[in-house]
């Protein structure tokens, strides 16, 4: 898998002339070879359904008079740029057109189903239960006969959503199950999604190509069918629109560990896909790309090509900083790991979301952990409940994770070991109110107070601005006090602010003495917390509560952390190894709320605000050379009872230490 990829979308509708008209070969390969691109998805089908090569299956677009597809992939080629390509499934306004008992038929409106505001404006999504999957593969057979010389397969909207359309109520009644059965409607379509990957898997293994599925999302915790059917994995991960800046590092931390190769994929667009002639400035994308390089990734930036063909030199000329840089940083990126100190158990893998209908890009929780995480410079993966535990100090289990049976023998077996838990809210805590890792304490309930009530952590435990009780922003689990040791006290507050019942503007102040509930308790290596903090943290941001999570994080780990740094809490630093080097990756960008469109927060980055003097230690016994990278520049350093400390002299947007 190559380091600097492009993501060329084509949608383009049959009532566009001239598609083509101004497409000149040299001068697209030239323009992306000159901007360090060297892999490029191309379109063979776009979501209008229209193909971009002569075709015998499907249809050509009508304002395209060559072949366009076969045209690229030469003058790619001839350059060395890799050619995987790219096919659409679930949307195809030609076949919705020409067929439409092929589209989806949503269960609780009974109207076919599209992905905008209104039926003229928004995709339909077909049916890849319905005939349609049989047109599907003898597009995909067609372009494999055609362009045996493609460099993959990108399959793109491969969700098979819950229908009640004709061609699935055949199906699903065939299998005697009941389409107005909620649990038959997602057992049959999770069965037609994989079907579906299966059989394009095959043929594209048989083939001797590599495939990507997207469906917008890598759902955490199905590692079975990401490992079955995907060759590598891509994060589709655009900050500026729905995905956000949190989006990626979740997602990354969580694939990495798997093992497959994988990319990260932003865009160059202001917002979100198809925004022609919105542009993100070059200093973004340099820092984009460094936040994947620093998490492992290789690199993907999404563009659109014109209408006519012709290759935009604005894109090209800001794409070719970001891949300039990428391409300077590579040598020190190729066969390193992740070095982590914690292992995150993900609340979304837990649940094990099905392959039926769309995946949420957001889970709350696991948003919030890894952000305090990150925030707090901690090395970490994400986990699911079939991952090793070895080799992980602290395994976190944020907020709201069930622990079965299985589970709690691993849980064990890795506390027995030396191994340290943090659990947090309901963690651990089955329907029936019993508690599993208990950490010394007794549960007698969940606070009354539904909308929050106030929490006095241990003096060592307290954001250093704040020795008065916190308002929590929600309800606590009740904890009393059975041989662990306490980690600080619960206050509740006069009273709940419901109904006609308040006290001033928002909820009442603290009663002055607590009320007998401990804020948390430690035992044994293990440590909990009555309140849901992860999710908390990320509801309201407050510095006190992050300041809170993160010291007690530090005593749970009950060791130096493998980072420590001056950089301020909107930086981010990962440590990368292999057997001859450490590679730090210390990161700092601050995006700005800049407006609303489309429903998303457009946070763009604006401005790169150079770091200077950031001081690191590094929980590293052996260090010969610390360089600064790829500039080549040698920086002094200390070594002290196992850590090695030196100063960075600064950091704009992305720099890498290496630590030989």
């Amino acid at each position: 898998m190559r380091f600097r990829q492009i993501h060329l979308d084509f949608h383009t509708s049959p009532e566009v002339p001239g598609v083509g008209s101004k497409f000149d070969s040299k001068t697209f390969a030239r323009t992306l070879k000159g901007a360090h691109v060297n892999s490029i998805n191309l379109f063979a089908k776009c979501h209008h359904g229209y193909s971009y090569h002569p075709t015998k299956v499907g249809k050509m677009h009508p304002h395209l008079d060559f072949d366009l597809l076969r045209a690229q992939i030469d003058a790619l080629q001839a350059e060395g740029i890799k050619t995987p390509i790219y096919i659409t499934a679930a949307w195809d306004e030609l076949a919705a057109a020409q067929h439409p008992e092929w589209i989806i038929v949503d269960p609780k409106t009974g109207e076919k189903m599209h992905n905008g505001t209104d039926g003229r404006q928004g995709w339909y999504f077909l049916d890849l239960s319905s005939p349609y999957k049989d047109y599907l593969y003898a597009q995909i057979e067609e372009v494999i006969e055609l362009f045996p010389d493609a460099g993959g397969f990108w399959i793109d909207i491969c969700h098979q959503h819950l229908s009640v359309g004709d061609p699935a109520v055949a199906q699903m009644r065939a299998r005697g199950m009941d389409p107005d059965n909620q649990a038959d409607l997602i057992d049959f379509a999770e069965s037609a999604s994989l079907a579906n990957l299966d059989r394009i898997s095959t043929m594209a293994r048989h083939a001797g190509l590599p495939v990507f599925f997207n469906f917008g999302h890598l759902r955490r915790g199905r590692s079975d069918v990401l490992r079955t059917y995907f060759s590598h994995l891509e994060i589709e991960s655009l900050p500026t629109a729905e995905w956000g800046y949190d989006h990626f590092p979740v997602s990354a931390r969580y694939v990495e560990a798997l093992g497959m190769d994988y990319l990260g994929m932003t865009g160059k667009f202001h917002h979100l896909w198809g925004d022609m002639g919105g542009y993100k400035k070059p200093e973004a994308l340099i820092y984009e790309c460094g936040a994947m390089l620093a998490h492992g990734a290789r690199i993907c930036i999404g563009d659109h090509l014109h209408p006519t063909g012709r290759i935009d030199p604005s894109t090209y000329a800001n794409v070719g900083k970001a891949f300039e840089w990428v391409a300077a940083c590579e040598q020190w990126c190729e066969g390193t790991s992740n070095v982590a100190e914690i292992g995150l158990i993900s609340t979304e893998a837990i649940e094990r979301p099905r392959y039926a209908g769309p995946s949420p890009h957001h889970n709350t929780i696991d948003d919030g952990a890894v952000r305090v995480l990150l925030e707090h410079k901690f090395t970490f993966d994400v986990l699911d409940a079939d991952s090793d535990f070895s080799a992980y100090r602290l395994l976190i289990l944020p907020d709201a994770i069930p622990i079965n049976a299985d589970l709690a023998v691993k849980l064990q077996s890795h506390v027995d070991q030396g191994g340290r838990l943090l659990l947090t809210g309901s963690s651990g805590i089955g329907a029936d109110g019993e508690m599993l890792f208990p950490a010394g304490t007794i549960r007698c309930g969940v606070s009354a107070f539904s909308g929050g009530d106030f929490a006095l952590p241990t003096k060592d435990l307290r954001a250093d601005f704040v020795d008065e009780p916190l308002f929590m922003y929600g309800p606590s689990q009740q904890l009393k006090l059975d041989g662990g040791a306490s980690l600080g006290s619960v206050f509740d507050p006069y009273l709940n602010r419901e109904g006609r019942r308040f006290s001033g503007h928002l909820h009442a102040p603290n009663r002055p003495d607590p009320n007998g509930f401990v804020f948390g308790a430690r035992l044994d290596g293990v440590t909990r917390l009555a309140h849901p903090v992860f999710g908390l943290y990320h509801k309201v941001g407050a510095p006190a509560l992050l300041d809170i999570i993160g010291n007690v994080i530090s005593q749970a780990l009950d060791a130096p952390r493998q980072i420590a740094s001056s950089l301020p809490v909107a930086g981010r630093a990962t440590l990368r190894r292999n057997e001859a080097q450490h590679v730090l990756h210390l990161l700092y960008a601050n995006p700005i709320l800049r407006g609303r469109l489309r429903g998303d927060n457009v946070q763009p980055i604006q401005d790169i605000v150079p770091l200077h003097d950031v001081d690191v230690t590094l929980q590293i016994k052996d260090a010969s050379r610390v360089t600064l990278q790829p500039q080549g520049t040698e920086l002094r350093f200390r070594t002290h009872d196992g850590s090695l400390s030196f100063s960075v002299p600064n950091v704009t947007g992305h720099q890498m230490i290496v630590v030989e």
